[in-house]
């Protein structure tokens, strides 16, 4: 169903009781819904007010761990080609222990990545994913935390972060919200938890949480990779428009990291269910929710 049809249906039931009194009041600040599903057969999701953003991972932005400006270079030229200002970089490895990276060189890592891109691109608005801190909807469910109270639980997840500081240089922080189990509940209640810290610290930045329509890809998990149901999945919609200013949409699009695995196509009725939730969500938030259309 398109969506002039989508809201035609909405139309009688607001006419059926819903009175104008009883609309969502706008937000202080627009809704954003970024699109990075990788699923085969996505068709162009604008018309739904999903908007493009420049993804680069760490393979395009360093080498052996430490800023490429070559690459650099590559990725802000096809920024400017794009004509895209939300652009979120991915470098991981230097949140490992094992690489001993500190809270400084993480900070000035990417300041030295980002201040490139600023220096060509004056208003783009550029973070990094996982800043300014690691996934507690994740953590909860490691191994070693089965057994750990709540109390210690948040201590740790707390405790082992050596990218705090790099939300300084951040203009847009990308914490990562993916779901580990279909308890939606306690998902939720990361989510706020999450969302509570980072604005102790950085009250002012805006927070676009990532989101993937699959559960995470823990080895062990019961739930490894597997599609979301569409009723989940719009719960997850719902506490990200409470808490969070936008999101990232993101899937690779396979049902296994096995990067030879066959993707799950767009037509796949798991995937189509993501995509009725994300129809339902833009409906009942329409007036709050912005296509991106900055451009350079």
């Amino acid at each position: 169903m398109n969506r002039l049809f989508r809201y035609i249906a909405i139309a009688v039931v607001a006419l059926c009781g819903l009175s104008c009194s009883e609309q969502e009041p706008a937000r202080e600040k627009p809704f954003h819904i970024y699109d990075r599903m990788k699923y085969p057969g996505k068709p162009d999701l604008s018309e739904w007010k999903l908007s493009p953003l420049e993804l680069f991972y760490e393979s395009a932005l360093v080498t052996d761990g430490e800023v490429d400006h070559e690459k650099v270079a590559a990725a802000i030229a096809k920024t400017k080609e794009s004509g895209v200002l939300a652009v979120s970089t991915d470098i991981e490895s230097w949140y490992w222990a094992s690489n001993g990276r500190s809270e400084g060189y993480v900070k000035e890592g990417l300041k030295e990545i980002f201040d490139a891109f600023k220096a060509e691109i004056p208003n783009v608005r550029i973070g990094n994913y996982g800043v300014p801190i690691g996934s507690l909807c994740i953590l909860r469910y490691v191994e070693s935390m089965k057994d750990k109270s709540e109390e210690e639980k948040i201590a740790r997840w707390k405790r082992d972060n050596n990218r705090l500081p790099a939300g300084e240089v951040c203009d847009v922080l990308y914490p990562c919200f993916y779901a580990m189990t279909p308890d939606m509940e306690q998902w939720e209640k990361d989510l706020a938890t999450t969302v509570a810290y980072i604005k102790e610290h950085y009250p002012d930045k805006e927070i676009v949480g990532y989101l993937w329509p699959q559960y995470y890809d823990w080895s062990t998990s019961p739930y490894y990779m597997q599609v979301i149901s569409e009723e989940n999945f719009l719960a997850m919609l719902e506490a990200s428009y409470k808490y969070l200013d936008g999101v990232v949409l993101w899937a690779h699009g396979r049902s296994h990291r096995d990067y030879d695995s066959p993707k799950i196509d767009w037509t796949d009725e798991r995937i189509q269910g993501i995509w009725r939730a994300i129809q339902t969500f833009v409906e009942r938030h329409d007036k709050n929710i912005e296509l991106d259309t900055n451009k350079q």
